[in-house]
């Protein structure tokens, strides 16, 4: 009875292993040849192998076995794998002649019971475009702002970051106040606007708490009034003590006691002290206020106490 051989895939990872840490020609010799194998695990376990020890030398080989796959998607390079991995090399690379891949990668779109499989592709084709025509990117991004998921927030993601990154972080607000997106993307989208005028971002806190509020956002109504403390927006501490007056769980509005405590600016005091009126809610306060006591939470709960 004849023995199986043994994978092919298996075989190659273990040469590549050994090759990978010696001279490059051989390692070079083997690369190629298994990329140009067509067997796609042997395939997989050279690109893998490019990652940790890239040869630019390849690119061209790279760039015919993406169009290959491309091609053949399907039955070559289900799921994209393989071609996440080429956009990954082409990205270490840094080749702007490798925009084409970009685009081609970000207008990607194949499925696999019903489920996106190239939301990472496009990402990554996304990433490329910016490294390689920094011009045409913004343009390209903003076809992405909304391209995100059930199952992944990419490559809305991705895009939204790199427009920030790269100076137009106009675009980004202009996406925050354009319509509803997932929680996840807004707040990861606040963060991405640290360098936008106050005025600006007060407008997009006031616009964004009343949706969070009408939905009962929690996640997100904590990530806005971070925003609106770190960086001392004055113009919306009504929006906190807005958030504090609607029906938030207790965890949430112990939370927002304590972080407004913790500033010990006098305008957000006057919020915690306005908030002593409600009963239900004036332990959170005080305890609060108890954790590191100044003069000035002294003197509001002297003058609760002497209330009573």
């Amino acid at each position: 009875m004849a023995t199986r051989k043994k994978p092919m895939a298996s075989i190659s990872l273990s040469r590549l292993k050994v090759l990978a840490a010696g001279d490059e020609a051989p390692f070079r010799e083997l690369v190629a040849e298994l990329l140009a194998s067509g067997d796609r695990l042997a395939r997989e376990a050279a690109l893998e192998a490019l990652l940790e020890r890239p040869l630019p030398g390849l690119r061209d080989q790279l760039r015919a076995l993406y169009v290959e796959l491309d091609r053949g998607s399907e039955k070559l390079d289900a799921g994209a794998h393989l071609r996440a991995r080429i956009a990954q090399l082409l990205l270490v690379f840094e080749d702007a002649r490798d925009l084409d891949i970009g685009l081609r990668a970000s207008e990607t779109y194949e499925t696999s019971m019903k489920v996106d499989t190239t939301a990472n592709l496009r990402a990554l084709g996304l990433k490329l475009v910016a490294m390689a025509d920094p011009d045409l990117f913004p343009y390209v991004a903003a076809e992405h702002v909304n391209d995100a998921g059930d199952w992944s927030p990419e490559p809305a993601n991705t895009a939204l970051q790199l427009l920030a990154g790269t100076g137009h972080s106009v675009s980004v607000y202009q996406w925050l106040v354009a319509g509803e997106h997932d929680p996840a993307l807004i707040e990861a989208a606040v963060g991405l606007l640290a360098d936008a005028p106050a005025a600006v971002m007060s407008r997009c806190m006031a616009q964004l708490a009343r949706d969070a509020l009408t939905k009962k956002d929690e996640p997100l109504l904590t990530k806005l009034a971070e925003t609106i403390v770190e960086r001392e927006l004055e113009d919306s501490y009504a929006v906190l003590s807005s958030i504090m007056h609607s029906g938030v769980s207790k965890e949430l509005y112990g939370y927002l006691a304590l972080l407004l405590a913790g500033t010990n600016r006098p305008p957000l005091l006057a919020i915690l002290d306005e908030q002593m009126e409600d009963l239900r809610r004036r332990s959170s306060i005080v305890a609060a206020l108890l954790v590191r006591t100044t003069p000035e939470q002294e003197a509001i709960l002297r003058r609760w106490e002497d209330a009573r």
